[in-house]
């Protein structure tokens, strides 16, 4: 019996654990929870990378060696001390959060909205506690049967495995739910994609969502959130500039690639420009994601930066060289990275 329920806590922890490196391995997401770590754990700027790295490949080091320890149980106390370790770790993060009033998603798990609380503690406390439980069992001699279903040395819980039908039979049906799932998914995202096209290919020109091509910024003066100002002197060089608002769902559509860009240019913050428009609490927590790859302001709705720019929508991206216009759209890919695109 030990040994089932051992297997069964290897599949738990390490399908989270997969699932939680697979939310964060594509460039976006990634981009999004390098750019949470210093806001919601305050993590040094030169420790970022690193960290964000060795989050990722922890993950999938400690997900292998689980799911490998089903043909080899010799190295289920490896994959459960490293789950433990790893969660407990994850723990601890949750609780400094939380103690810590950050309002911000720690985008621990991919693309969410929501910030740390009391169901991601529990949610983590349970899980340190199935690897903590599978560490004592493990290292006090209790192995998971071997699913090739034949004996082990001594001292393993070995023989015949009774379970292996059931346990398979589980598997299957959480893998044929999970490829329905994911069938469905697919299907709303390619008829959501092709309606997108539709819409904005099938207008031949838009009308332009803030100053077009060639057109110079107006005069403006602000404040970022860090206490700087900004007027259109200190725009010099080629700045990618987005409008954004916490009450569009397109902007929080197109928040993870904008990131991800602005995190990859060369000048750094100081290429990068965004305008958050609103107030309150959920325009902190947008100008909170946006601080650490832009200079960011916040104004209301048609404020000084808005008018300057021309906006008259949003999302509302552009490319400047100096405080001239390259290219603007509201979709962020038909923005050219660099002015020689």
């Amino acid at each position: 019996m030990t040994g089932a329920v051992l297997i069964v806590g290897q599949l738990v922890l390490a399908v989270t654990l997969a699932w939680s490196a697979a939310g964060k391995l594509r460039r976006a997401p990634h981009a999004a929870f390098r750019a949470s770590l210093p806001r919601t754990l305050g993590v040094p700027a030169g420790f970022v990378r690193p960290l964000a790295v060795g989050v990722v490949t922890a993950e999938v080091v400690t997900a292998v060696t689980l799911v490998a320890a089903l043909a080899v149980p010799a190295l289920a106390p490896a994959g459960y001390a490293l789950a433990a370790a790893l969660l407990g770790a994850f723990t601890a993060a949750v609780a400094v959060m939380i103690r810590r009033g950050v309002r911000e998603p720690c985008r621990c798990f991919g693309a969410t909205d929501d910030p740390p609380g009391p169901a991601h503690l529990a949610r983590n406390v349970g899980l340190t506690a199935v690897a903590v439980g599978g560490t004592v069992l493990t290292l006090g001699g209790a192995r998971p049967v071997s699913l090739r279903g034949t004996g082990g040395p001594p001292g393993w819980s070995g023989g015949e495995m009774p379970y292996l039908p059931l346990v398979l039979a589980l598997l299957t049906v959480v893998c044929l739910a999970n490829t329905v799932a994911l069938a469905v998914v697919l299907r709303q995202l390619r008829q959501q994609s092709a309606l997108l096209k539709v819409s904005i290919e099938g207008v031949a020109n838009p009308e332009p969502i803030m100053l077009a091509a060639g057109a110079t910024v107006g005069d403006f003066a602000a404040t970022t959130v860090d206490g700087a100002p900004v007027t259109r002197a200190d725009l010099r060089g080629e700045t990618l500039v987005a409008f954004v608002s916490p009450s569009c769902p397109a902007c929080a559509e197109s928040l993870p690639g904008f990131i991800a860009r602005a995190g990859a240019r060369p000048e750094g913050r100081e290429g990068v420009f965004a305008v958050v428009l609103g107030s309150g609490e959920a325009a902190g927590r947008l100008s909170d994601q946006l601080t650490p790859v832009a200079r960011v302001v916040v104004e209301p709705e048609r404020g000084p930066v808005s008018r300057a720019f021309g906006v008259d929508g949003y999302p509302a991206f552009g490319l400047l060289a100096g405080d001239t216009m390259v290219a603007s759209h509201f979709v962020l890919d038909r923005v050219p990275e660099t002015a020689a695109s």
